[in-house]
């Protein structure tokens, strides 16, 4: 099939939109920035996703609707606004007349000043950094709050990749439904890239959990710059192809952000990847809802002393407050989280306040025994009250805490 034709400058529909400038393009059609028009003047500008006359003629359109029902579902559900902002609003689809003949077309909101989560991962690669480790979480978070929001609406994406995900002033918005079906009729034929697919789909089954692994493979390559399996373009629907592939799978082993030079390595990240990329689906997250629970920590308080201790105090910081602030947390990880704030506020040169978090965490221990045998974790709390008020000059205040020491 050849690609489709760039119709930049000109206006299609009779007189519905005038075409500005190019977006993107694929094997089905092309992305314009365009100008909806009525009576000739303009109404707005939109992402017009135009696809060529060929695939038009070919009833290769399937994504068509796709783009338009699939999201749709979830922008007319009863989810909330907070989750709703990362899906793009589809204001019209159907058929256009163009030079060339007719074209199938989606038109959706423009997502002005937005870059692909492929483009950002791009940039930080091609000079050698990487993403701060609270981004990649932040991110990962976003995105699967929709991926959780659009399981729950029956839709399933199947075609997840950095291209498809983009960012817009720090909100992830995910993209391009085009491949997507039903969760009750998962089975619709597959024709995105290789590089992305799950070992379960090369058998022809399409899950929710296979858009788990998609989703593992785009952020672990935006964590550790990493590319598990190389792009080789349009599934060529040749056996011999999907056995190296799905060979492929079976034989990767997940690399640790850990022994990456550079990598912002965290714990949390690797685990919560490293189980998204299992090969057996059965193996894998059973949910979306489930990854963001992980992302949350199942140990979130250890996960705060450790972003602490490889100097992400944004990250250590929240985590450590969202110990605090679930019920649920046992004595001993509310401490935790405590010395771990403390530690933070003093890194920070807010001495007050760490002195502060010092004091609640040797009350919180001595009230609930929570460090009765580990005499060694009290202490270095007294020890750290103990020097922060030797360095305020306070030596009897500092004499007075010394004598809690076990």
């Amino acid at each position: 099939m050849s690609g489709p034709p760039n119709l930049v400058g000109t206006t299609v529909g009779q007189g519905k939109y005038a075409l500005l400038s190019r977006l993107g393009a694929g094997n089905f059609g092309t992305v314009y920035r365009a100008d909806e028009l009525l009576d000739g003047a303009t109404v707005r500008q939109v992402a017009l996703k135009l696809y060529s006359p060929e695939a038009t003629r070919l009833g290769n359109v399937e994504g068509m609707l796709s783009d338009c029902a699939l999201p749709a579902r979830v922008l007319s559900s009863d989810a909330p606004l907070q989750v709703k902002r990362h899906f793009a609003q589809i204001y019209d689809f159907g058929y256009l007349q163009t030079d060339d003949g007719k074209c199938a077309y989606v038109s959706m909101e423009l997502i002005r000043g937005a870059e692909t989560l492929e483009d950002l991962s791009n940039r930080y690669h091609d000079v050698g950094r990487f993403p701060k480790a609270n981004q990649v979480v932040d991110f990962m978070s976003q995105f699967f709050t929709a991926l959780a929001a659009a399981h729950g609406a029956g839709v399933l994406h199947r075609d997840i990749k950095g291209a498809n995900v983009m960012i817009d002033s720090g909100v992830l918005r995910v993209m391009d439904f085009g491949m997507g079906a039903d969760l009750s009729q998962p089975d619709a034929p597959l024709k995105t890239t290789m590089s992305i697919y799950a070992p379960e789909n090369f058998d022809g089954r399409y899950t929710a959990a296979s858009d788990i692994y998609q989703a593992g493979l785009m952020f672990y390559e935006f964590y550790s710059g990493i590319q598990p399996f190389q792009d080789h373009g349009l599934m060529a629907h040749q056996k011999s192809d999907m056995n190296r592939e799905r060979q492929k799978r079976i034989d990767w082993r997940y690399r640790s952000g850990k022994s990456i030079e550079g990598c912002h390595y965290l714990e949390l990240l690797d685990a919560v990847l490293s189980r998204c990329l299992q090969f057996s689906d059965f193996k894998r997250y059973g949910s979306a809802s489930d990854v963001l629970e992980a992302l949350a920590g199942a140990d979130t308080a250890a996960t705060a002393e450790q972003a602490a201790q490889m100097g992400d105090n944004q990250l250590a910081d929240e985590l450590a407050h969202q110990a605090l602030a679930n019920p649920d947390t046992p004595a001993d990880k509310r401490i935790a989280a405590m010395r771990t704030l403390a530690q933070t506020s003093a890194s920070q040169g807010q001495l007050d306040q760490s002195l502060e978090w010092y004091k609640q965490a040797i009350a919180e221990a001595e009230k609930t025994g929570a460090l009765f045998h580990l005499p060694t974790d009290f202490n270095a709390l007294v020890s750290g009250a103990e020097a922060i008020y030797l360095s305020r000059g306070q030596a009897g205040m500092a004499r007075l805490i010394a004598k809690k020491r076990k």
